[in-house]
């Protein structure tokens, strides 16, 4: 409203003082001619005004104004109306715009001396071309100094764009573009274009570039249709702080943009346009700086129509003054206006401090060709209108603060600013990240006791995320994402999960937790430097020490076995005994007996065949050997049985004492691989997965492969499930894991070990979105806490902090020795032995003295007294026949009668003996 009333104003005076002036006759009233589309009004109404605060500034010379409009883009039309107005006797011809394809208008003004002046972009022409348009001036910026400009801006380190898409308008002038295709290639890393239609549906187009995962995003792009496109980016959450906009049409600022100025649009937005003029009292060309917009002329093309005026007018007033000038009078094609060139090379002569009424925008020069190579232009943010940037050929971009220093007092004061720019970086992050111990979990509440916010966790990296937050002042909030996963890719769906997705669709801004930074993350999101180094180890039960078998001795040989080996002797002992007894060969040769009588007798009874069945089968051979043929057959069959089971048995001892030294010694991933009773697995899309199925190491292949093979699936949602599954299975199946995570299990459960040494080196770090400006604060943060020795306190708290009761002092490496609790079955055999002899010799002895008290008929006492008595007396070794007789005589007489009775007795012996030889 305010607008209008100035513009109605002025006007008002100019034709106050039109009329005071008066139409003298000595007026030099020059024609100039204008054609514009029948829908550019506001172009023909600025031509209008122009015209009008022109001529009052010297009523000597007046211009009237001839317009004349075009419905459609045809040539023959746009050569009627040119012929119209150079008939009509126009000194110059303005437009048309460059909605149309045609130059047939700078073509019949090169061929009879009319200026023709311009407003708008057109086709860079080449040099041929220009010689058929020498009397064409175009007040429009050159389009390539402007794709220069864009390029700076993009570059330079306020923006450090490395990696857009650039949304075009279908018939927008990419030309102006032209730096920024050939500054980076058009590549899935470099620059992708993506084009939209005016009047099409505007979410294809954000859904495209949001399936990109793009952020930054550079819209050529009409403004009158400005508002529509990004309106339809807020349902694909595009306008979150980390996403950034630079809009390149130079009339962003009366689109309308700033109707989506809020709290909820915090996306960093950036456009450009040409600067201003300052009007009076500071009007001064140096003073570029003041923040006063004249809206009379709001859009750059009505801004650009003025100009256009005012320039042919500052011309025309030198040249007017000139000999030789004179009013064109011809019709189209039969005649050349000679001032024509004078006035077009008098335009490029004109200074903008001279210039009256002033440019409406800044720094306006025409070169040798035609073209307007010099501008001021701003960059600025159009949702607040602040400007951050001011770019012109000379200085190239500078920052807007250190030109407003530099500038005159007056413009160097400083209004105060009524709107927050939301998309500055927000205080308080966003953190996503998984629950998972030890690095983050819920904190447990004890009765009466209810945790709120932050409170309500503790782990690792809650610790972390406080101490970075004191470090790097900020504030943060966690969420843990909901379907607790790190972040892996889907090549079918190609959607990411977990952490990532969160941080690509601007839901977080920080992703902390066990995330190992790879490759294919480094695509879509940022990483601080690395907190925590580790690589990748095995975990595995641990199998609990075997009891103590005293009889493991037994064990090469089955029951069933023993059973037949004792009945084979048994069997074989019988054997010898009924074919010694039929073999004549065993027996022995004739003797006496008792009552006098030759008798042969036999050798082989159950004692002594037994006996060399035992001592053959223990390899210790015996006294007695067989003499006839089946014996000595019936016994060297014998010898070969007792040799291989003997041998047998020796060897599966040793084998079973080998077997019971390596059972389950897999001591490397190499082990894993190749053994087939263990299964083995990691975590289903984690980076240790990745580490494995993207690895071009033969042994990394080889146990992925076997990994996708295992029924059932080994793979698992989280550590905790790995670690269960491991726990359960009892020794058949290991668990992939981080070298920390292990580290921290392990310590606190007696059941879990670490087998082998850990491989495969990795890094955790903390996850930003791409190109965010504050991930350098935070690498430096951790840089900071890792010096201070923060990091490593951190890590012995959550990792080192042993809370388990297992026996720290139990032998866990085996030296290959044995202890008593593997040989004491043998000791066990022994004493068994030893006692079954005593007893049976015990026995004996008893059985001995009953036959003694029967034969003798003497008291059984009696007899067990004598023989008892002379058993204690072990230095004896000469037993007399009758030891009773013995006891008696030495209770009285001592050993002198014994010894008598011994000679007598032995006397008569051999006498009798002498008398049966003869």
């Amino acid at each position: 409203m305010r607008g209008s009333i100035m513009v109605g104003l002025q006007y008002l005076v100019l034709v106050a003082m039109i009329f005071s002036s008066g139409s003298s006759d000595d007026a030099l009233v020059v024609k100039i001619g204008a054609i514009f589309f029948d829908t550019e009004i506001k172009l023909a109404e600025a031509f209008s005004v122009a015209v009008e605060e022109v001529n009052a500034v010297n009523p000597a010379l007046r211009l009237e104004a001839i317009k004349h409009y075009l419905t459609i883009d045809d040539s023959i039309v746009l050569q009627d109306l040119s012929c119209d107005l150079i008939g009509s006797g126009v000194a110059a011809i303005f437009g048309p715009s460059s909605k149309t394809n045609s130059d047939i208008v700078e073509v019949l003004c090169n061929m009879t001396g009319i200026p023709h002046l311009q407003f708008d972009w057109h086709p860079q022409q080449s040099g041929r071309e220009r010689l058929n348009h020498q009397l064409s001036v175009n007040v429009a910026p050159m389009e390539l100094l402007l794709s220069a400009a864009l390029t700076d801006i993009l570059g330079s380190k306020s923006f450090d764009w490395k990696s857009f898409t650039i949304a075009y308008e279908k018939s927008a002038h990419l030309s102006r573009l032209q730096h920024i295709l050939a500054w980076k290639q058009l590549h899935k890393t470099g620059i992708k274009m993506q084009e939209f239609e005016r009047g099409s549906d505007y979410r294809i187009l954000w859904k495209r570039i949001n399936n990109a995962r793009e952020k930054f995003v550079l819209l050529e792009c009409p403004s009158d249709i400005l508002v529509d496109v990004i309106n339809a980016s807020i349902a694909f959450n595009m306008t979150g702080s980390f996403n950034h906009l630079f809009l390149t049409n130079l009339d962003t600022h009366v689109s309308g943009i700033d109707r989506f100025y809020s709290r909820e649009f915090t996306a960093s937005v950036a456009a450009v346009r040409i600067r201003s003029y300052i009007p009076p009292p500071v009007h001064d060309e140096i003073d570029v700086f003041d923040n006063f917009v004249d809206t009379t002329f709001s859009s750059l093309e009505t801004q650009l129509v003025y100009d256009a005026v005012v320039l042919f007018y500052n011309a025309l007033m030198e040249v007017s003054q000139l000999p030789g000038f004179y009013i064109p009078q011809f019709s189209c094609g039969r005649g050349f206006w000679q001032p024509g060139p004078r006035l077009v090379e008098q335009m490029k002569k004109i200074s903008p401090k001279k210039a009256k009424p002033p440019f409406k925008t800044q720094r306006l020069q025409i070169n040798v060709d035609g073209q307007r190579d010099d501008f001021n232009l701003e960059v600025y943010n159009p949702l607040t209108y602040r400007v951050t940037h001011i770019w012109n050929k000379e200085f190239q971009l500078v920052e807007y603060e250190k030109l407003r220093e530099n500038s005159t007092q007056a413009v160097k004061q400083r209004r105060l600013e009524n709107k927050e720019d939301f998309s500055q970086k927000p205080v308080r992050y966003t953190v996503a990240t998984r629950v998972g111990k030890p690095y983050f979990s819920w904190r447990p509440e004890p009765e009466g006791v209810h945790h709120e916010g932050n409170e309500r966790f503790e782990g690792y990296a809650v610790d972390l995320m406080y101490k970075l937050a004191e470090e790097c002042k900020f504030d943060f909030n966690f969420e843990p994402v909901r379907d607790n996963k790190y972040g892996s890719y889907d090549a079918a769906t190609d959607e990411w999960d977990g952490i990532i997705r969160q941080l690509i669709d601007n839901n977080a801004q920080i992703g902390i937790c066990d995330l190992t930074i790879t490759q294919a993350r480094r695509s879509v999101v940022d990483f601080t430097v690395p907190f925590m180094q580790l690589g990748i180890s095995i975990l595995s039960y641990k199998e609990p020490p075997p009891k103590a078998d005293i009889y493991a001795f037994l064990n090469p040989y089955g029951v069933e076995v023993w059973i037949y080996v004792m009945i084979a002797m048994m069997i074989t002992a019988f054997a010898l005994v009924f074919t010694g007894r039929i073999d004549q060969f065993e027996w022995e040769k004739p003797v006496e007996n008792t009552d006098h009588e030759l008798a042969r007798e036999n050798i082989w009874h159950l004692r002594n065949t037994m006996w060399l069945v035992l001592g053959s089968i223990l390899n210790q051979g015996c006294d007695l050997l067989p003499r006839g043929l089946p014996m000595r057959l019936l016994t060297a069959f014998w010898w070969i049985f007792a040799l291989l089971i003997s041998q047998t048995y020796i060897a599966k001892l040793a084998a079973f004492i080998t077997a019971s030294k390596i059972a389950g010694n897999i001591a490397s991933l190499h082990d894993l691989v190749d053994q087939k009773k263990v299964q083995f697995g990691t975590i289903r899309g984690g980076a240790t997965s990745v580490y494995f199925s993207e690895s071009n190491d033969t042994e990394n292949r080889l146990a992925w492969n076997k990994m996708l093979s295992f029924k059932p699936d080994a793979f698992t949602k989280n550590n905790e499930e790995g670690v269960d599954r491991v726990k359960l299975s009892r020794g058949t199946y290991a668990f992939l894991m981080e070298t920390t995570n292990l580290q921290y299990y392990v310590q606190r459960d007696c059941e879990l070990t670490q087998i082998g040494e850990s491989f495969g080196e990795k890094h955790y770090g903390i996850a930003v979105p791409l190109n965010a400006n504050f991930r350098s604060n935070l690498s430096v943060g951790i840089l900071k806490l890792s010096e201070k020795g923060v990091l490593y306190t951190l890590r012995n708290k959550w990792f080192n902090n042993n809370e388990s009761t297992c026996d720290s002092n139990a032998a866990t490496i085996d030296d290959g020795q044995f202890d008593m609790d593997s040989v004491g079955g043998l000791f066990v055999v022994l004493i068994v032995g030893v006692i079954i002899a005593l007893v049976i010799g015990v026995a004996e002895f008893l059985w001995h003295v009953q036959r003694i008290a029967v034969k003798e008929k003497i008291p059984p006492m009696l007899a067990l007294k004598s023989e008892f008595h002379f058993l204690i007396r072990f230095w004896l070794t000469k037993k007399p026949l009758h030891t009773y007789r013995q006891s008696r005589d030495s209770t009285s007489t001592g050993y002198s009668s014994l010894e008598h009775i011994s000679s007598a007795s032995s006397g008569k012996k051999k006498k009798k003996s002498h008398r049966i030889a003869h």
